[in-house]
């Protein structure tokens, strides 16, 4: 997996309502591109790429197909006719990432050859397309925190054909072959990620909902299957294939489990696992139901939370923590039920 830094100024509009990426073969003469521009071709699906607009990053994009050659979809006449396209699924930032607040943490990792920031000002260089390093990647996608909602998958217990249909084609949509992708464990972060001082933004951006449903749906079920899986291999690592049998993907029935995965540990004790997912860093909050709580404070050492992230990626990786979730994380209230009050 690599990362980019991409520059959309004058194209992010057009460019995120069309899921690309979009950068001319020629310059206006005619003549070979520049070397941002040939950046293009060496987007790999799966790889990450960094929006900036204005010296703020405001999405962390995954490139869902390599480039190919396509015609200027723009309405304007600012390049030739003739470019590279690389499809791209935006995710959005809640807090826009300014480069040149943190240009004394970013400047130690740029490159020394076409670098996308000035290591001085932090203002970005002229150009497109830039590679950074996995270390520069790293530190920005603990930078940016995730405005995506997880969306709840609890409908499968026994799993039907139904699902096994659907899910199999999550895996067929994002172009891997069952058992390819596995996670790999990390340690949790280490200092909290609660903003210090709240900030209420107000976004003018519109919102597909339905296609946004759609898509956490998918993140969703590609990480509870993941977790499954993880469970499954780790008891017959162990040698207890007895147990490994017995580990299962609940359902939501009545008022929900309150976890996703039923699993155990060497011993036969029940874990109650819920899954987290994003598509975004190990820093994202994430939210989590009022019976979600209150099944954490029933099982105790027996509930986890599974944070999984950077999930479109090729090499998702996740975290655990065990027990009360409003012992181990802050919580803050995001929603409200409201009831009519007598009159």
């Amino acid at each position: 997996m690599k990362y980019f830094v991409v520059f959309q100024n004058q194209t992010f509009k057009d460019e995120k309502e069309k899921s690309i990426l979009w950068a001319p073969k020629f310059d206006s003469s005619g003549g070979k591109p520049k070397f941002h521009w040939t950046n293009m071709t060496k987007c790999e699906v799966g790889d990450v790429v960094f929006s900036v607009v204005r010296n703020e990053i405001v999405s962390r994009g995954i490139v869902k197909q390599r480039a190919v050659t396509a015609n200027n979809p723009f309405d304007n006449e600012l390049w030739i006719n003739e470019g590279w396209k690389v499809e791209l699924e935006y995710n959005f930032t809640i807090n826009n990432i300014k480069v040149k607040d943190h240009i004394d943490l970013i400047k130690d990792l740029l490159p020394d050859k076409y670098a996308p920031f000035n290591p001085i000002t932090g203002r970005g260089n002229q150009g497109y397309l830039y590679t950074i390093p996995n270390q520069l990647g790293h530190l920005l996608d603990d930078l940016i925190i995730d405005v995506t909602q997880d969306y709840d998958v609890k409908s499968v217990f026994e799993v039907d054909e139904d699902a096994e249909e659907l899910i199999q084609g999550v895996y067929e949509e994002a172009g891997i072959k069952e058992g390819e992708v596995m996670l790999v464990e990390e340690d949790p972060p280490s200092i909290s990620n609660k903003p210090k001082t709240k900030v209420t933004k107000v976004h003018g951006r519109k919102v597909d909902y339905l296609k946004k449903a759609e898509r956490d749906q998918k993140q969703g079920i590609k990480a509870e299957r993941l977790v499954l899986e993880y469970e499954k291999q780790c008891l017959k690592d162990q040698g207890r294939d007895d147990l490994a049998k017995q580990v299962k993907w609940v359902a939501k029935e009545a008022d929900g489990y309150g976890y996703d995965i039923l699993s155990y540990d060497l011993e036969g004790n029940e874990k109650y696992i819920e899954v987290k997912s994003t598509s975004l860093g190990k820093n994202a909050p994430f939210d989590v139901s009022a019976n979600e709580v209150e099944t954490s404070k029933k099982y105790k050492g027996q509930y986890w939370v599974y944070r999984v992230y950077h999930i479109e990626d090729k090499q998702p990786r996740f975290f655990m923590s065990q027990g009360n979730i409003a012992v181990e994380f802050d919580l803050e209230p995001s929603a409200f039920k409201a009831y009519l009050k007598n009159s």
